[in-house]
């Protein structure tokens, strides 16, 4: 779950279908697959850098095997029901109540929003996706240094936060329903 905050919320379902083979030192990036939106097409790559915290977060995974986030080392992947389920149960205990991991995802964008990263960045730092003629064909680029600085931004705010409300779960600000 720390990983998948400290990655910008990427989808869980990409997150937990993350190969080990697709995790790289120097620089420390992750590569995800997204096919939302792409029917018919293969998944579009969408390589994530990963701040200091979020590489440890990796590494405390101990990633082995096909799969990088696994309970059997790495034979099987980490379903985004359990990690969903596991999520909601550990927010339960510590008094969350009506806790979706789901939201971790618009929270981290609200969170950007309100810290001046741009809708375009923030955008590509979730893979929401690049549409027109120009981002599609002509925009090579890839935004790395641009994720890194929001995940930078991302981790400062998170630091921000002062107190836990129970061990290591701390309470982020409440962001609206859709």
């Amino acid at each position: 779950l720390r990983l998948h905050l400290l990655t910008g919320g990427q989808r869980i379902e990409q997150l937990c279908s993350l190969h080990t083979s697709n995790v790289t030192t120097q620089p420390e990036t992750i590569t995800l697959f997204d096919g939302k939106g792409r029917p018919g097409k293969a998944p579009r790559p969408h390589v994530v850098p990963l701040i200091p915290a979020a590489a440890k977060a990796m590494q405390d995974l101990a990633p082995a095997g096909d799969f990088a986030l696994s309970t059997d080392g790495g034979k099987t992947r980490l379903s985004p029901f359990t990690l969903a389920r596991w999520a909601q149960d550990v927010a339960a205990a510590a008094g969350l109540q009506d806790f979706q991991v789901k939201r971790l995802r618009s929270g981290v964008e609200t969170m950007l929003s309100a810290r001046g990263v741009s809708k375009e960045i923030r955008g590509r730092l979730q893979s929401h996706g690049v549409a027109g003629v120009q981002d599609a064909h002509y925009d090579g680029h890839d935004y790395l240094n641009e994720k890194h600085a929001a995940l930078n931004t991302l981790f400062k705010a998170l630091e921000s936060i002062a107190e836990p409300i129970a061990g290591n779960i701390y309470s982020l600000p409440k962001v609206a329903a859709y």
